[in-house]
């Protein structure tokens, strides 16, 4: 990052995202994230004033592009709450 990218974090968000996606699709070896509707791969995208992951669905019979979930809240889209699950030792 450049000293003077904290000026807009709006794009320092971005830089993150991009990297994050970067090194966690060369770990797996496959498109991360994936849209759950189009096993897709997603991409981060401005819309709305908000970074967001966007598919680009249309190019399936399945669907349309669409934003999924803005960056940062995509976890709570892939992963619901499970209340009998088990929780940890909280000492």
């Amino acid at each position: 990052m450049y000293p003077d990218s904290a000026e807009n974090l709006a794009v320092v968000l971005a830089a993150i995202a991009d990297a994050a996606q970067e090194t966690i699709t060369e770990r797996l070896r496959r498109a991360w994230p994936l849209c759950t509707e189009h096993d897709l791969g997603m991409h981060p995208r401005e819309a709305d004033g908000r970074l967001s992951w966007w598919c680009a669905g249309e190019r399936r019979p399945s669907g349309g592009a669409h934003i999924r979930a803005a960056v940062g809240e995509l976890d709570a889209l892939l992963r619901p709450r499970r209340p009998n699950r088990k929780r940890r030792n909280q000492n």
